[in-house]
């Protein structure tokens, strides 16, 4: 299992090939989905984060997006310079209908950049509701147990004739997953994790198990506190937590 756990990229200054004024590029870094970017008559999406100062990313996270399986080019690139003709990390991006997440070896640089060229997008823009960069935290390799709920949050209610109706809300999935045993260090770095995220900041969760229905998921620790459990061996812990899809 990977945490998206370090955005270093968060405070970078965004600028856009295009940009809708009421889509500004701003919003990619905006953790609410629905706070969308889109480019204003292009399908052509070339998206520099400037962050200053060189900062680390190995990962990068994109929801909520409108790309279709057309796309002719899907990459994230990082550079010294914000020139890219030739850039020192040139990575191109795994294609998905959903979440795009992809983990590579990346490297420390200045300037980081998303290219999307979707020439036949049948809206005749590119937009994102959420794009995440930074710093990966892969848990050991420990099978975790994980439970997976689909929950409907509408409010349904009865006539007297015993007909249901009901406030249809759009439902979400939560997901616990449980690890029997964590080395302390891991059980240290999960702790430091959720201090800094919290049960308020949303990131991305991939899961690499076999048979899991939701490979990856955008959303938010779901409780209010973490706690680890000591083995016997004195060295090792068991830990879980719950995570709910933000959307």
């Amino acid at each position: 299992m990977i945490i998206k756990s370090n955005e270093t990229c968060k405070d970078a200054i965004l600028t856009a090939n295009s940009n809708s004024i009421n889509y500004p590029t701003t919003n990619i870094l905006d953790s609410r989905l629905s706070r969308i970017f889109r480019t204003s008559s292009s399908t052509t999406a070339e998206i520099v984060f400037d962050c200053v100062t060189a900062v680390s990313v190995d990962t990068i996270g994109i929801a909520n997006h409108n790309i279709t399986s057309s796309v002719t080019t899907l990459k994230v690139q990082g550079n010294a310079t914000d020139s890219w003709g030739s850039p020192s990390v040139d990575e191109t991006l795994t294609y998905n209908s959903g979440i795009i997440t992809n983990d590579f070896t990346g490297g420390s640089y200045r300037y980081w950049r998303i290219q999307i060229i979707d020439a036949t997008n049948p809206d005749g823009f590119i937009e994102i509701g959420r794009a995440w960069i930074g710093e990966k935290y892969q848990l050991s390799e420990i099978l975790p147990s994980i439970e997976h709920q689909a929950v409907d949050p509408s409010i349904v209610t009865r006539t007297a004739a015993n007909q249901t109706y009901g406030d249809i809300r759009t439902g979400y999935d939560i997901i616990d997953v449980s690890f029997p045993v964590v080395p302390y260090a891991e059980k240290t770095e999960l702790f430091d994790i959720f201090r800094d995220i919290g049960s308020y900041t949303p990131t991305f969760f991939i899961f690499g198990e076999v048979g899991i229905d939701k490979p990856s998921i955008y959303g938010t620790i779901n409780q209010g506190s973490l706690s680890a459990s000591m083995l016997n061996d004195g060295l090792n812990y068991s830990i879980g937590f719950s995570i709910i899809e933000e959307l």
